[in-house]
């Protein structure tokens, strides 16, 4: 039996003439871009890949097989990204996607809910020259947008808590709006009532069907009936209509005020480390020298690992996800659209190199919007 040290050594010999073969390999994958850019020649066939495949790997022991399969895959993958990246240096005008570079400067800004709400607060801070408009619903914010009536529509995509908002990201490809900008505000729900009122009058609580679940700790403890209302600002609204003392909102500090409530607790969300995402939705997309995130939405064949083969990709890039969900197709049982926000700037070579292949690659993807996500929490 040979020694460690002297096997290792091998395998060092071994390392080294790969490394060769890769830089030659990746040498060949430029040529080949090269002489694809002047045919316009697709770079992903699959067929041909999966021909080569199995040509290499005939004749081999299963267990290594499945081995070799794996690397030679990894390694096909590479020269392809390769290939994507020099005929984009060759060719920029390949690049699929086009956003505006002048800022977002609206003139009308809508939101859901009422006056006082969370929403109202995001589209103040994000656009503090506008004066917010309300209107009932999400849905009601994306059509003014779309038809013109608002420049701009802030709606919440995401809490730490509740998790993701899946009507808004419908929305978002229903009516083909882009997000254009970021507002992180951390949250602190109140119980309000009517003045007089103390907390032992407590019977029934209102509130968003996303901050009741936030309170859960709170409305048990005190034995509370929740009843849902479209919105925090909504509730706080409909307890100073109905002057009952029996009834509470939870709701924001500002709401409380903006209806003359009083405030019988404050910050009784169950976890104090409680925030919501909120974006600014327009017509056009965008893309700023200081923006730090992109998100897409695509569909995949639905055939095993094509999902797993799209995240390879972004890993082969080293661009950091920060998040990935789905949501059913609408007419397509059990099939879905992904979503995945990711970490970049549309004018990084990297990132264009990457949306460029998924262009080819995968049978829809869309941009949904290219933005500035601040490490700060607003209050």
């Amino acid at each position: 039996m040979r020694d460690l040290s002297v096997i290792r050594q091998d395998i060092n010999s071994v390392d080294a003439a790969i490394r060769e073969l890769f830089l030659l390999r990746m040498s060949l994958a430029r040529e080949v871009a090269q002489t694809k850019a002047q045919t316009d020649d697709a770079i992903y066939k699959p067929n041909r890949e999966a021909e080569i495949i199995e040509k290499r790997a005939t004749g081999m022991a299963e267990e290594l097989r499945v081995k070799y399969i794996a690397l030679l895959q990894s390694m096909i993958r590479a020269s392809r990204e390769y290939q994507y990246s020099e005929i984009l240096r060759l060719n920029p005008d390949k690049f699929p996607f086009h956003p505006k570079q002048a800022a977002l400067c609206p003139r009308s800004v809508y939101y859901q809910g009422a006056p006082g709400a969370y929403q109202e607060l995001a589209a103040r801070a994000l656009f503090p020259h506008c004066e917010p408009e309300n209107v009932q619903t999400w849905e009601q914010v994306f059509q003014a947008v779309r038809d013109g009536k608002a420049d701009v529509g802030v709606v919440p995509v995401e809490n730490t808590t509740a998790g993701s908002i899946s009507a808004v990201y419908d929305l978002l490809l229903e009516y083909d709006l882009s997000i254009n900008c970021s507002y992180i505000k951390k949250i602190r729900h109140c119980l309000a009532a009517v003045p007089g009122a103390g907390l032992s009058d407590i019977e029934r609580v209102c509130s968003h069907p996303h901050a009741l679940p936030q309170c859960r700790a709170f409305i048990h403890e005190h034995g509370l009936a929740s009843i849902e209302v479209s919105n925090t600002a909504v509730a706080a609204q409909s307890v100073a209509q109905k002057q009952d003392k029996r009834l509470a909102a939870i709701c924001s500090r500002e709401a409380a005020e903006q209806y003359g409530l009083t405030i019988l607790a404050e910050g009784i969300n169950d976890l104090q480390h409680n925030e919501t995402r909120f974006i600014a939705v327009s017509r056009h997309l965008t893309s700023q020298p200081d923006d730090n995130r992109i998100e897409i939405a695509f569909h995949i064949p639905n055939t095993a690992g094509s999902l797993g083969g799209v995240l390879d990709i972004f890993a082969d890039y080293a661009i950091d996800m920060t998040a990935i969900y789905s949501r059913p197709l609408k007419d397509s049982p059990w099939c879905y659209v992904f979503y995945i926000d990711f970490t970049g700037n549309m004018r990084d070579h990297a990132v264009r190199s990457l949306l460029y292949q998924l262009y080819e690659e995968l049978p829809y993807i869309k941009v949904i919007g290219s933005y500035h996500v601040s490490d700060a929490t607003e209050e």
